[in-house]
């Protein structure tokens, strides 16, 4: 889609309507289930507007009411859509027993993130056993590149000049959700990325929440995704990293060649262009 179709889509309300009618399934889906005054409060949108979309969701079997429960829910369609998309993302099953390993290994939370477009999304999330965890990722959570462990390894896979152009057009998203974030501090974390293969985010996003990620690429070579491991601080030292390095690139080469032998087209969730 070009910028020029971008914008114009953009001013419709039409594309306005479909927006807000994607957060709020895409809050319903993530809570799996909330009240209105919270859906109302996570979508910031007003009390009418939400009312009527709910009313549009729900007639299309999107959403569904649970009376005795007063919680929103996904509806049996939208469980459909789910399932017909699934072929589309097989690469999470490709990845599951890799995440379940490493969550395992380091008793801490391992994600599956995939590119799509200019952002990473989060797919799944495996926690471990030990009793102090990071859940600042949730399935379906979005950040822009340049944000996060998974995001720094994609761009520092990239070729330099190509990343640059990624990290300045995310800029302005960057500052804006975290702006104690100095750019040039994601660009030398890049740097790292691109010259050990693992990248680290050292509580840029929440503040004692670490994390090390490496990309995952297609037979073609190009960047689909990303497996992260993280942690509270104090378990992501530099000796730690060394350590859950390895079985991170280890788990990253054995999706890799998954992907090469059942086919990698399931991987892309979006165009760039």
């Amino acid at each position: 889609m070009t910028a020029e179709i971008r914008s114009i889509a953009d001013r419709s309300d039409g594309a306005q309507t479909v927006k807000r009618a994607a957060e709020v399934l895409s809050v319903i889906g993530r809570r799996q289930g909330v009240r209105f005054s919270d859906l109302a409060r996570e979508t910031g949108l007003a009390n009418p507007t939400l009312r009527r979309l709910l009313l549009s969701l729900i007639s299309a079997r999107l959403v569904f009411h649970d009376k005795d429960s007063a919680l929103y829910r996904l509806g049996s369609e939208a469980y459909v859509l789910g399932q017909l998309a699934q072929p589309e993302f097989g690469f999470h099953d490709l990845a599951r027993d890799s995440l379940t390993r490493l969550a395992q290994l380091s008793g801490d939370t391992a994600f599956l993130s995939a590119l799509d477009g200019l952002s990473t999304v989060c797919l799944h999330r495996e926690e471990g056993q030990y009793p102090i965890r990071t859940h600042v990722l949730n399935v379906g959570d979005r950040h822009p590149l340049g944000i996060g462990a998974a995001a720094l390894s994609i761009l520092g896979a990239l070729p330099e000049t190509e990343a640059a152009e990624i990290l300045a057009a995310n800029a302005d998203i960057i500052r804006d959700l975290r702006p104690e974030i100095d750019l040039s501090q994601l660009q030398a974390l890049m740097g790292q990325a691109r010259a050990t293969g693992v990248a680290l985010n050292p509580g840029l996003v929440f503040p004692g929440s670490w994390a090390i990620a490496a990309p995952i690429r297609s037979p073609d070579g190009e960047i689909r995704g990303a497996l992260t491991i993280a942690a509270i601080e104090s378990r992501m030292t530099e000796i730690r990293q060394a350590e859950l390095s390895q079985p991170l690139l280890n788990e990253v080469r054995r999706i890799e060649k998954l992907l090469a032998r059942f086919g990698s087209d399931g991987l892309r969730l979006g165009a760039t262009g």
